[in-house]
């Protein structure tokens, strides 16, 4: 079984795009496995439905709420009842500290997904996040 993931540390690259996902919503929020960070997704789109996705990321300590800084983010999209991934890699752009962009992700099938994250850098941890979409 191959599983396919984003990764990028939390540096802007040079001359990149400081703009955000914009009217974004969340939807979904989890602590990490450690407990020590929160992982939030946001949505431009809702309700969620199948297709290709823009999703805003936000890592924030779980205690202070503030930004996590130094982190590189992994994600593997996932659906559960189907026992698969994704074929192409999202593309992840880190925005601000503790901020990302994942784009060009394409979650083909209505029905619930779960966004797997991996955490390194000045943290190690992980989360997952469940999104349901529908057609």
């Amino acid at each position: 079984m191959l599983l396919l993931g984003a990764t990028l540390s939390a540096a802007p690259a040079a001359g990149s795009d400081a703009g955000q996902v914009s009217a974004a919503v969340s939807v979904g929020t989890v602590v990490s496995a450690s407990g020590r960070l929160r992982v939030e997704v946001l949505s431009p789109m809702t309700p969620l439905r199948r297709g290709v996705q823009v999703f805003q990321v936000r890592v924030t300590d779980a205690a202070s709420g503030k930004p996590v800084s130094g982190v590189v983010l992994s994600v593997q999209p996932w659906m559960p009842a189907m026992g698969h991934g994704v074929s192409d890699v999202p593309r992840v752009t880190a925005r601000a500290p503790g901020t990302f962009e994942v784009s060009d992700m394409d979650l083909f099938m209505p029905g619930a997904w779960e966004l797997r994250f991996t955490l390194k850098g000045t943290v190690e941890d992980s989360a997952a996040v469940t999104l349901k979409l529908g057609r």
